[in-house]
């Protein structure tokens, strides 16, 4: 199933905050005009819906600590593994399942992320109601990957102290003065930024690195063939 219109109004539309520790192209994943959160972060990806925003940081051990990731308005939702179905998704890079004959979700043979240990319970969830099998997109974007900084942290001092001390999972209900200056933020990025690909994915691609982040939040996650202990 595919949500695409928006039912969220001015004071309904949600702001989703959380720390994007490994930035490789895989979580989000921009290609071709359009962001996807397909793997990794399964909360967000059921909760949330069209209209709806995303506001991903860096980490706190980054070269530049809590650099701008990208923020995204959702425009369409995937659900029911209908974007391992649908063939308009099958090049992008986190389309990384095949429905089964059995109806099974499996990895493909030539998928680029989580080859190393058997992630579905997080991606997708489990056989046969896989829960966690949607997808976020936006065509109104603005990725700056390794073209990112930290300057917005001059005007946003509740978004700073927020983002500064969290730690795993992400952030929705906040305060008047945090919802205030996110949406401030999306405006300004908006009005200085025209392209919606700003950067490449300032992280190199590693095999074994997961894209869940640990309690601490500041470090990545190895992942041996026993799986990955943050589900």
């Amino acid at each position: 199933m595919s949500q695409t219109t928006s039912t969220s109004g001015a004071n309904s539309q949600r702001c989703y905050v959380y720390k994007v520790v490994v930035d490789n192209g895989g979580a989000p994943c921009v290609y071709r005009n359009k962001l996807s959160l397909a793997i990794c972060k399964p909360m967000i990806r059921r909760t949330a819906n069209v209209g709806d925003l995303i506001f991903g940081f860096g980490g706190n051990a980054d070269e530049i600590p809590n650099r701008l990731v990208y923020i995204a308005e959702i425009t369409e939702k995937s659900t029911g593994g209908d974007y391992y179905y649908d063939p308009k998704y099958a090049s992008r890079p986190d389309c990384i399942y095949d429905w089964a004959g059995n109806g099974y979700l499996v990895l493909r043979d030539d998928a680029k992320f989580h080859t190393v240990a058997d992630s579905r319970p997080r991606d997708v969830g489990r056989f046969p109601k896989y829960g966690n099998a949607s997808v976020l997109l936006s065509k109104d974007f603005r990725y700056f990957g390794d073209a990112s900084d930290d300057k917005w942290k001059q005007a946003y001092p509740a978004i700073t102290k927020l983002v500064e001390a969290m730690g795993q999972g992400h952030r929705v209900n906040h305060g008047r003065a945090i919802r205030e200056e996110l949406l401030e933020l999306k405006t300004e990025i908006w009005q200085t930024h025209d392209k919606m690909k700003l950067g490449e994915p300032a992280h190199t691609w590693k095999k074994n690195v997961c894209h869940s982040a640990p309690c601490d939040e500041d470090e990545t996650v190895p992942v041996t063939e026993s799986g990955c202990e943050y589900l």
